[in-house]
C-alpha cells in the first residue's frame, strides 16, 4: 500500500535565491508565521531526528511563503530563465563554432582532411580547454561563487533590490561550502552543454560536407610511423570496433592514406576514404559527445548531493530557525512533551524544578532529572557522564549570562557529544542567576551566548533565553 504522506521538496539552486531574498526583504517572524510552521510544517518533520530537521523545515517554510505570496515577483524565475537561456546560447553558438571547425577542415587544402589534425582540433584540444577550465573553477570557487554563476545572479538581482541581494546571495555562497560545491557543478553542467553543442556542430557540418564534397584522408610525418598510427586507430576505436568494424580503418587502409610528402600526390578514395571518414565521426561522437552527455548527468547528480548537505548553521539561518521553530506560549500537557536530562552548569542550584513551567510552555520538554557539572565534586560530574550515558532525549544546560567562557563551553559541548551521540538535541538555556533563582538573561550577555552557540555549527543544538512570564 502506497504512502499517502507528501513528498518534501528537495533544495535547489533556485530555491537559495528566493530564500535570501526573503531574509533580506522580510521582517522579524511574527505569531502567525510561528502559528502557521506549527499546525502546517512541524507534523511533517516529526520523523526526523533534530539535527536533520532544519534543511526539509526552511524548504517547507519558503514553499509556504511562495504559496501565499504567488503575485510576488521571485528572483528564481528570472534566474530560470537566464540559465535555461545561457544553456542553449552555448549549445548554438560553440555548435556553429565545431561546425565551422570542421567546413574548415573539410574545404581547405583542396578538401583534403588531415586525420590527426581533425581529431586534434575536434577532440582532443576541447578536451585541454575542458581541463584547464576545470582547474581555474576548482581555484575560484574555494573563495565563493562561481564568476558564471555571479554573471547570472546578477539579472536576477536587478528583479528585486540590485546589489542587496546580490551581496546577500554571494555571502549565502561563501557561508555555505555545500552551496558552492552546489554552484560549482551547475557551472561545470552549463560549460558541458556547450561542449556537446561543439560536437554536434562538428558532426553535422562534416556529414553535410561528405554529402557535397569529394572529400580524402591522409596523414603524414617524416619517421615511419605505421605502427604508431595503427595503434592510435585502433585504441580510440575500441568502444566500437566489435559493433561497426567498418568504422575502423585495418592497417592496409592506414598505410594507404600516408603520404610521403611528393608533389601532386593526392589520398585515395573509395574504401579507404569511407573508412576515414566513418571512424571520424564516430571518434567525434564517442569521445566528444558521448563523454560531455555523461559528464552532465554526473554534475547534475553532485549539484544533488551537494544540495542535500545544506545545513543552514549561519547565524541568520539559525535565527529565522530559532524564530520559526519556538512553541507559542499556552498550556501543554506533560504527555505531549519529551522528556529531558537538565545539566546546571556551574552548580547554582537552578535545576528543572525551578524552569519547569518555562522548559514545558517554551520547549515542550518535561524535565526529569536534574546534574551538575563543571563543578568541584568528583562525585557530581561522575552522575552526570552516568546520566548522559543513559541516552536522554533531549539535554538541556542551564547557563548564567555573564558566566560564558567559550572554552570551557566548548569542551562540556564535546563532552555532552561524545556521551549523549551527535543526534541528541541540546538546548542551551541561558538564565540571569538572582540568589539562586532563575531570571531574564541581559541582552548583552544573551547575544554573546547565541553567537557563541551559533558558531558551534551544530545542527541539534540551540539556545533560549529564560523567561520569567513564560
Amino acid at each position: 500500500m502506497k504512502s499517502s504522506r507528501t513528498p518534501r521538496p528537495r533544495w535547489q539552486l533556485a530555491d537559495l535565491l528566493d530564500f535570501e531574498a526573503v531574509l533580506a526583504t522580510s521582517e522579524r517572524v511574527d505569531e502567525r508565521e510561528r502559528l502557521i510552521f506549527a499546525r502546517d510544517i512541524r507534523p511533517q518533520l516529526a520523523g526526523l531526528p533534530e539535527d536533520r530537521r532544519r534543511a526539509p523545515g526552511l524548504r517547507l517554510w519558503l514553499a509556504e511563503r511562495r504559496a501565499r505570496e504567488s503575485q510576488r515577483i521571485w528572483p528564481s524565475q528570472a534566474w530560470l530563465r537566464l540559465v535555461d537561456g545561457l544553456r542553449w546560447a552555448l549549445i548554438l553558438g560553440l555548435g556553429l563554432i565545431g561546425a565551422g571547425v570542421a567546413w574548415g577542415l573539410c574545404l581547405g587544402n583542396g578538401q583534403r582532411v588531415h586525420v590527426v589534425i581533425f581529431v586534434g582540433l575536434t577532440v582532443a584540444l576541447p578536451w585541454a580547454g575542458f581541463v584547464l577550465l576545470t582547474g581555474l573553477r576548482l581555484v575560484a570557487s574555494r573563495s565563493g561563487v562561481p564568476w558564471l554563476m555571479q554573471v547570472l545572479l546578477r539579472p536576477a538581482a536587478a528583479r528585486l533590490a540590485g546589489d542587496r541581494n546580490l551581496a546577500r546571495w554571494a555571502q549565502a555562497f561563501s557561508d555555505s561550502r555545500a552551496a558552492r560545491e552546489a554552484a560549482t557543478a551547475r557551472t561545470a553542467r552549463l560549460m558541458q552543454w556547450g561542449g556537446l553543442g561543439f560536437s554536434l556542430g562538428v558532426v553535422l557540418a562534416f556529414v553535410i560536407s561528405l554529402m557535397i564534397f569529394d572529400v580524402r584522408f591522409y596523414w603524414e610525418a617524416t619517421p615511419d610511423n605505421n605502427g604508431l598510427m595503427e595503434t592510435a586507430v585502433s585504441t580510440l576505436a575500441a568502444p566500437w570496433a566489435g559493433v561497426w568494424s567498418a568504422a575502423v580503418p585495418d592497417a592496409a587502409t592506414v598505410r594507404a592514406s600516408r603520404l610521403s610528402g611528393a608533389a601532386g600526390q593526392r589520398p585515395p578514395g573509395g574504401a579507404v576514404a569511407g573508412a576515414w571518414w566513418r571512424f571520424l565521426v564516430m571518434t567525434v561522437l564517442v569521445w566528444g559527445a558521448l563523454p560531455r552527455l555523461l559528464l552532465i548527468a554526473l554534475f547534475a547528480a553532485r549539484e544533488r548531493w551537494a544540495l542535500a548537505r545544506l545545513d543552514f548553521q549561519a547565524p541568520r539561518h539559525r535565527a529565522l530557525w530559532r524564530s520559526l521553530a519556538g512553541v507559542t506560549r499556552g498550556a501543554v500537557a506533560e504527555s505531549n512533551t519529551d522528556g529531558a536530562l537538565v545539566l546546571d552548569v556551574g552548580g547554582h542550584d537552578i535545576d528543572g524544578t525551578a524552569i519547569r513551567g518555562f522548559l514545558l510552555r517554551r520547549l515542550r520538554l518535561n524535565p526529569e532529572a536534574t546534574q551538575r557539572v563543571n563543578v568541584l565534586d568528583a562525585e557530581a560530574e561522575a552522575a552526570a557522564d552516568r546520566a548522559l550515558a543513559a541516552a536522554p532525549g533531549h539535554v538541556v544546560l542551564v547557563a548564567s549570562d555573564w558566566s560564558l567562557s567559550p572554552r570551557s563551553a566548548t569542551r562540556l559541548q564535546a563532552r555532552v557529544r561524545d556521551s549523549a551521540g551527535r543526534a541528541t538535541p541540546v538546548t542551551w538555556v541561558i538564565v540571569a542567576d538572582l540568589d539562586g533563582m532563575p531570571g531574564a538573561p541581559d541582552a548583552e550577555h544573551m547575544s554573546r551566548w547565541t553567537a557563541f552557540v551559533d558558531g558551534l555549527r551544530d545542527p541539534a543544538t540551540e539556545v533560549a533565553a529564560y523567561d520569567p512570564a513564560a
